[in-house]
């Protein structure tokens, strides 16, 4: 039997990252179980809108449903529900001692075993994802979601909250992989759900689902609390293929390029260590030993020391392979920098670019000159002829 996927990077990170830097409010959520009052309004909802189910009845689901919970090792109560929806769907109605599977429409009866098994795992998948752990990762998306409702919250709040159930679809896409043992199966059954469809090729779908990764490379995942169809029949088909590739793919196929205004916590901090980071090694050169370009890197951070020397071993190279909106905005501080003190005259400018052309920031900066600080065409070529003449670090 194979072993049951690993949670995903992004979760361990999220949760680590809210313990360490959100200690009391974690600590909070983290001993605040849910009430059972908030079970029971669950058990209620599907008790009123939903038709519990039978083994007696339906003895090939409920046969599948025992067999895929005994592969994941959950030990708790399984119930099966239709809802009364119309909509092809399925979801865990989660309580923390049962398994609560509540499916819509016509989704039982257009799926083949093997598909049946998918669906069943994935669904599975949450449960052990918000009961595993010690619940951290349930404590994070709670928590998320409680300071996402509150006045001051952070669009970077909201998009972590957002991408923790985007790569909790990816996860449970790999548990129903596994259960099934079959990747047509499992990307079959994305399929069956999302169009209706009952006779297609999975690699005709592979293949429009490449064409359209290559046209929104740059965008990553734009759908609601679920990836669309086709990057998450991407995502299983790579892991199929590859886990080890599939987990280094997985980032840039879900998020796409950073981008500043979408941001979300981990991110916004690898941002945020990034720019200190390039203002440190920046600024460590004699031509930088001025009041005013000091106080000016104390306005980014506080607690800036100017006489800390970045190691030898410091690793910038993470600027070359930025995103464009990175690269122009980590421009826009080098810039910030070269004119913070009128007195140093054109060297602040002649060493933010000499960095910028070391760091793969050329493309960047050159618009900006022209634009922000107003500096002519013809003095941007003559300080250009001039850097040729300045020797690299």
């Amino acid at each position: 039997m194979s072993e049951i996927p690993p949670f995903l990077n992004y979760h361990n990170a999220l949760a680590d990252f809210l313990q360490r830097e959100e200690a009391d409010i974690w600590a909070w959520f983290a001993s605040d179980k849910l009430t059972e009052q908030a079970f029971d309004e669950n058990r209620l909802m599907l008790l009123k809108n939903a038709v519990r189910l039978d083994a007696g009845s339906h003895g090939r689901l409920f046969a599948i449903a025992g067999e895929v919970k005994e592969t994941l090792a959950i030990d708790v109560p399984l119930n099966l529900f239709q809802g009364t929806g119309s909509h092809r769907n399925a979801a865990l109605i989660y309580t923390p001692n049962e398994i609560n599977i509540m499916f819509e429409g016509e989704t039982i009866d257009i799926l083949s075993d093997a598909e049946l098994r998918s669906l069943l795992g994935h669904e599975m998948a949450h449960y052990l994802h918000k009961t595993r752990e010690d619940g951290r990762y349930f404590t994070a998306d709670r928590m998320l979601g409680w300071i996402c409702g509150e006045n001051g919250s952070h669009p970077a709040h909201l998009q972590s909250l957002w991408l923790s159930q985007i790569y909790q679809e990816i996860f449970a896409d790999r548990v129903g992989l596994m259960v099934c043992e079959d990747r047509d199966a499992a990307i079959s059954l994305l399929i069956k759900v999302g169009s209706g469809l009952k006779k297609f090729s999975v690699e005709t779908y592979l293949e429009q689902a490449a064409e359209a990764l290559d046209l929104n490379k740059k965008d990553g995942s734009q759908g609601g609390t679920h990836p669309e169809t086709y990057i998450r029949a991407i995502a299983l088909a790579d892991w199929a293929k590859d886990k080890e590739t599939a987990d280094a793919r997985l980032p840039k196929l879900v998020e796409g390029d950073d981008r500043l205004e979408r941001l979300d916590l981990l991110a916004q901090r690898k941002l945020t260590d990034l720019t200190r980071l390039m203002i440190q090694k920046f600024l460590s050169a004699d031509w930088a030993q001025s009041e005013e370009i000091e106080a000016h890197a104390r306005a980014y951070f506080p607690d800036f020391d100017r006489t800390t020397i970045p190691s030898e071993d410091t690793d910038l190279s993470r600027l070359t392979v930025a995103s464009e909106d990175v690269k122009d905005y980590m421009a826009s501080v080098l810039l910030d920098f070269a004119a913070a003190d009128p007195d140093l005259e054109d060297e602040p400018l002649l060493e933010a670019m000499q960095f910028a052309d070391k760091y793969g920031l050329s493309d960047a900066i050159t618009p900006r000159i022209i634009k922000d600080l107003g500096v002519p065409k013809k003095k941007l070529a003559s300080l250009r002829k001039a850097l040729v003449e300045v020797p690299n670090d």
